[in-house]
């Protein structure tokens, strides 16, 4: 019964992770847009450097001051690697570069990094004699997985480097973790027994945790890594996370503190020694990956010159101060900056409970409330002296609830909370909680796991900013399409949406910035010969005057001069539920709808619930006059309206 149980397991988490690579295939099932950092941490700049298309290289790759904080091995690592191989395939003939394949590729490649988490989750399980495919079923069955994992975010590494660091200290403490285990749950058991005597009555117990059981036979323990080697790992890791999130630090702390005082029982000589012995094996696995990624990014952001790397004697005439002032160390610089909240106000001040009110329910609230249950019921026990033994014991139940606690805690210092910062607590959870969230007997998840993360997939994979990805495949038939008589010169607006990522447009020399105020014969130089140029204007959450004075500017040629061969098109990307600022007629120009795109949620402009109000400039898109089907779709959706010049003035006024 047991095999076939584990066997039907195994199958469950092979088809998740099929659907998990199924979402990447079919981005447009799974078209969610999360947040921009999915695409300006990643897959913009590299766009731009790979393809040489026109892209928005943001703040954080070009700063001065304090310096760039994106480090440069990660990206390369993984979506660049996708693009490399997608140039190739293009360059060969055997693939076409579309809005699809620069997206389908490197989130295939981030979905193959996020199996790295799932492999040291079942490492781990099986150092502990816990039921793996539970907790692996739970892992590729939560939305924070399907939803984010399959995402771009360098949040995927930070999880999967988590879980690595989790699989080495528990491989490496294994017998002395079994050994409390084994000892928490006999006095436990003894404790009950007692307590049920002295009441005379038998009491209901809590669930035990995915720690407390021992779901599968215990097999043979073999003998711990090689102590030199897991440090050395551990070093590499923990610089390498460090650069890759400069996060990483509150997620590797308890476990890499737990590996190198673990096995310490006494304060004496011998104990300091083997905590200094332990600190020495990590410092050359640290200290090589420092040294790469300092150089990897010192070249890359120009600051130190690769020949003198490549010349033994111009690097021994350099070796002085002022080559350390041309390093660039880009977690120095992302600590510097976000120390400073004046810096982070732009990006949002949350309130300091903001992950463990929000963001903590929001991704894994099953998960979360089996640990709530956990603490109530560790409290209720916690005055009870004949538990005093088992409480100062180094257990893997208390090692992974501080994994979850510490990294909250830490991370909530800092006044700007986003839930993905959160992600990599996943790990712990589930190795904490997944068997309480199994049907019994079984390989299949509750059914309320079921329904939380199918609702939290929907709304994130799906429904969240959905329609911009899709829109801006559309934009760039718009941008190419052939030119008739005299090149365009495309306006493209976008109101209330999030940042439109330019690489989607696969255009090259044909994006010029807003308002660049160039003179006739510089812009003549730079516009391409015949070609159509676009020009986009990102207004973000701007009012509705700023959008109309936008328009007026362009319409007006203010700081927009646009040369005689060329003709103007405006257009304006908006989500449908501020169509009632685009239906009313203006006196210059009027908007026309020309398409949208479902599924498109807001979540800062959530949609009026079945409006009923006319919309004057094109009575057939008022809502009064839709089917209850075409109502839902249309609110739910992000519309693209073109501005038409009021003509019927002009005719007026000649007659």
């Amino acid at each position: 019964m047991t095999s076939s149980i584990i066997d039907m397991g195994a199958k469950v988490w092979l088809c998740l992770v099929i659907l998990r690579f199924m979402v990447c295939f079919y981005p447009g099932q799974m078209k969610g847009y999360i947040h921009p950092d999915q695409f300006f941490q990643t897959v913009e700049p590299l766009a731009g450097d790979i393809f040489g298309f026109d892209h928005l290289r943001t703040w954080d790759w070009n700063a001065t001051s304090p310096g760039p904080i994106r480090n440069i091995l990660f990206p390369y690592a993984s979506v660049g690697a996708s693009f490399f191989a997608l140039k190739q395939l293009s360059t060969s003939g055997y693939i076409d570069i579309s809005g699809y394949t620069l997206q389908a590729f490197p989130r295939l490649a981030m979905t193959a990094a996020s199996l790295i988490a799932d492999i040291a989750v079942y490492k781990t399980t099986k150092s502990l004699d816990l039921n793996p495919w539970n907790c692996l079923t739970i892992l590729a069955s939560s939305y924070a997985t399907l939803a984010f994992h399959t995402r771009t975010f360098t949040n995927v590494f930070e999880c999967a480097l988590f879980a690595l660091v989790l699989m080495l200290v528990v491989m490496s403490h294994k017998d002395d973790l079994l050994q409390n285990k084994r000892h928490f749950e006999g006095n436990t058991t003894n404790t009950k027994s007692d307590n049920n005597r002295h009441v005379g009555k038998k009491r209901k117990t809590k669930p035990k945790s995915s720690i407390e059981k021992q779901a599968v036979p215990h097999a043979a323990i073999s003998s711990s890594p090689n102590e030199a080697l897991v440090g050395f790992c551990l070093g590499f890791i923990v610089i390498l996370g460090s650069f890759c999130r400069p996060t990483f630090p509150a997620f590797f702390i308890i476990p890499t503190s737990f590996w190198i005082t673990g096995s310490v029982t006494s304060g004496d000589i011998k104990a300091v020694w083997e905590i200094f012995k332990r600190v020495a094996y990590i410092v050359p696995g640290a200290f090589m990956t420092f040294v790469v990624c300092v150089v990897m990014d010192s070249i890359y952001y120009g600051t130190l010159d690769a020949a003198i790397l490549n010349n033994p004697t111009l690097l021994v005439q350099n070796l002085n101060l002022d080559l350390l002032h041309n390093i660039t160390i880009t977690p120095l610089n992302f600590i510097k900056y976000n120390i400073q909240n004046s810096n982070l106000s732009p990006h949002g001040i949350h309130p300091r409970i903001t992950h463990f009110l929000v963001n903590v329910p929001m991704l894994f609230l099953p998960l979360f409330v089996c640990f709530l249950k956990d603490a109530v019921s560790f409290y209720k026990t916690w005055h009870d002296r004949s538990l005093e033994n088992e409480i100062s014991l180094i257990t893997s139940h208390k090692l992974f609830v501080l994994m979850f606690l510490t990294p909250i805690m830490l991370l909530s210092l800092i006044p700007h909370q986003e839930p993905r910062y959160i992600l990599p607590v996943i790990v712990p959870l589930v190795l904490l909680y997944s068997d309480s969230l199994m049907k019994p007997l079984s390989s299949i998840p509750k059914m309320y796991w079921i329904l939380f993360n199918l609702i939290g997939c929907i709304i994130f994979g799906h429904f969240h900013q959905g329609g911009l990805v899709p829109c801006m495949e559309y934009l760039h038939k718009v941008a190419t399409r052939p030119i008739e008589n005299n090149p365009t010169s495309f306006h493209f607006v976008f109101f209330h949406t999030y940042m439109p990522p330019q690489h989607l447009l696969h255009l090259q020399d044909q994006i010029l910035p807003p308002f660049a105020n160039f003179s006739m014969e510089k812009y003549q130089h730079i516009l391409p010969k015949q070609e159509n140029v676009v020009t986009i204007h990102d207004l973000m959450g701007s009012d509705q005057l700023t959008m109309f004075d936008r328009v007026d500017k362009i319409l007006s040629d203010i700081k927009t001069v646009t040369p005689k061969p060329y003709q103007k098109e405006i257009y304006v990307i908006s989500p449908a539920s501020l169509d009632t600022i685009f239906c009313r007629l203006n006196v210059k120009y009027n908007f026309k709808l020309i398409n949208q795109f479902t599924h498109h949620l807001s979540m800062e402009d959530p949609p009026e619930w079945f409006p009923s109000y006319e919309c004057v400039a094109q009575p057939d898109r008022s809502y009064s006059r839709m089917n209850f089907g075409d109502k839902f779709q249309a609110m739910l959706s992000l519309f693209v309206y073109k501005v038409e010049h009021v003509t019927y003035l002009d005719n007026a006024a000649k007659s």
